[in-house]
């Protein structure tokens, strides 16, 4: 998220207003991270356990051990049908060191689709907990429930949202859209409420391996965050954060030179983003994150990478007329590419994006978005790159593609929208009926990470809806997650917030809902969350 967009005042012209998955390979160091959470006398797994990535005959396990040498260790794994551990699928042994920062990654294949599985790791006397996971449906899958979060800045507050997902046993599994860790230093980031509560490791930006090493290892120590890993698979892609604000391809907004190349601070990033995330590297590309996942024939879910892949640099306010430019890409040619052949070719009812910028035109800084015409305040998302978002559109029109959806994160904040080549033109999109949209967009609020004080907020969010036809809902004030529960009838987003991030507590609230019903392509309001699913199986037994 940008800096310019921190308050998110500046935007609106309110800026005066208060089997083994290796990580990627590199040349560098290989010392792991000091761990000064961590008892020395005593190896455990107090990192929790994770698992990511769901196929219909395997999932990704993870879990990190502290040492207490620098020395390979050996960590046996076992994943069961049962939540006593006794009904074994499958098992092995991983040997995890400092080159890996002692964390351990398992493609546990040979497991059934559409099934709930747990499992543990072990090393000589040390057990960690019990984690419970879910493979994807094969085929036959007649309903589909993801909570979609993103945005949790670790001195900003308390991972709430994270805890409140944990306790609810009806979901899928967790797609996480990015910003799941932050680099700032102590202070950088208008994060004074809970500074000494939730205090930064390392203290200063993190640049080095060992420093997204540390800030990762800080993260995963929270046990709100290991809570939710712990009973449900992630599926997670990065966003500017995990590397630096506002990245680009071949730099970011606080990178400067005296932080060194930033190649190789980018480098550093992917790989401890891949050590300590339950991610699968991608058999082409180990350092590459977009990817498809499958959910029998119900959802086609694309995980995009809208920051680093092969985005070309942001445009500049009073140079914004570049943003038109054919020959700019926010994804890489290679990956805008893959998106367009993977829609063309799905046969799931619904085709799902999960990826970290807002694609939807923004107003009301945004005008009619025509080549050479139209103001943006918002160029670091798909509105600065608008000669990409046309050609996804026109792919999508030209090949008569529906039950399109993107879920999106990186705004704090919440957003519901129809998504049109031109939703300012009423001769190309009726924002009362819906003619004319080519999908939808639901974006996920911040589980932590700051949003606008609520007078300006709400101001802000009036003024939006006021003069966007294609946006239908916008909250700007409130931190929390959806629901996406898909069936072959409709896809419905359930908006839960929560009442505080300032103390611990689970107390939250039904916000408002949103679907698209199959064929539709636009949004319409809903009457009620959706209610009354329960998974058959048992929570893992809490840590």
């Amino acid at each position: 998220m940008s800096v310019s967009r921190r308050s998110l005042l500046k935007n609106l012209g309110l800026a005066g207003a208060a089997a083994s998955v290796a990580g990627p390979v590199g040349a560098m160091s290989s010392t792991p991270a000091v761990d000064p959470l961590a008892d020395k006398n005593i190896a455990d797994f107090g990192h929790g356990v994770a698992s990511g990535d769901p196929l219909a005959d395997r999932v990704i396990l993870w879990t990190r051990i502290t040492p207490l040498v620098n020395a390979a260790i050996d960590v046996k794994w076992r994943i069961c049908r049962d939540v006593e551990m006794t009904d074994e699928v499958n098992a092995g042994v991983f040997s995890t060191s400092a080159e890996r920062d002692y964390t351990v990654k398992v493609d546990a294949d040979g497991l059934m689709p559409n099934t709930w599985y747990y499992y543990q790791f072990s090393a000589g006397d040390k057990q960690s907990a019990i984690g419970r996971t879910k493979t994807a449906a094969e085929t036959g899958l007649d309903r589909l429930r993801l909570a979609v979060v993103s945005c949790s800045s670790f001195p900003h507050g308390y991972f709430n949202v994270y805890r409140i997902l944990s306790e609810r046993n009806d979901l899928d599994a967790v797609v996480h859209l990015g910003d799941y860790i932050y680099e700032y230093g102590e202070g950088k980031y208008d994060d004074k409420v809970l500074r000494e509560q939730r205090a930064l490791l390392p203290k200063h930006e993190i640049v080095s391996l060992s420093d997204y090493r540390q800030r990762h290892n800080l993260y995963k120590r929270d046990p709100d965050l290991q809570a939710v890993h712990q009973q449900y698979p992630f599926i997670v892609t990065w966003d500017d954060h995990e590397f630096a604000n506002d990245t680009w391809k071949d730099g970011a907004e606080n990178h400067n030179d005296g932080e060194g190349e930033f190649i190789a601070r980018k480098r550093a990033a992917k790989k401890a983003y891949f050590e300590w995330m339950p991610v699968r590297n991608q058999p082409d590309d180990l350092e590459a994150v977009y990817r498809k996942l499958q959910f029998g024939n119900l959802v086609d879910l694309m995980v995009l990478d809208t920051r680093v892949e092969g985005r070309d640099e942001q445009v500049g306010f009073f140079t914004q007329s570049e943003r038109h430019d054919p020959n700019r890409t926010l994804l890489g040619f290679e990956q805008e590419q893959w998106l367009h052949n993977q829609l063309s070719v799905s046969s799931a009812k619904w085709k799902i994006c999960g990826q970290q910028v807002q694609i939807q035109h923004i107003g009301p800084v945004a005008l009619p978005d025509k080549l050479g015409g139209g103001t943006s305040f918002f160029l670091d998302t798909w509105d600065g790159y608008t000669s990409t978002r046309r050609r996804l559109f026109n792919h999508l029109e030209n090949n008569n593609i529906d039950n399109f959806i993107v879920l999106t994160g990186d705004i704090h904040s919440t957003w519901v929208a129809d998504l049109a080549q031109d939703p300012f033109d009423r001769a190309k999109y009726n924002g009362s009926t819906g003619d004319g949209a080519l999908g939808v967009e639901f974006v996920t609020p911040s589980v932590t990470s700051p949003a606008l004080p609520p007078v300006i907020g709400d101001i802000a969010a009036s003024a939006l809806k006021s003069s966007s036809p294609h946006l239908k809902y916008c909250d700007m004030v409130h931190h929390g997650f959806f629901i996406l529960d898909v069936t072959e009838q409709r896809a419905q987003a359930d908006w839960y917030f929560v009442n505080t991030i300032e103390k611990k507590s689970t107390a939250h609230y039904h916000q408002v809902s949103y679907k698209t019903d199959n064929g539709s392509r636009r949004v319409s309001k809903a009457d009620s969350p959706v209610t009354g699913v329960h998974n058959p199986v048992p929570f893992a037994p809490q840590a």
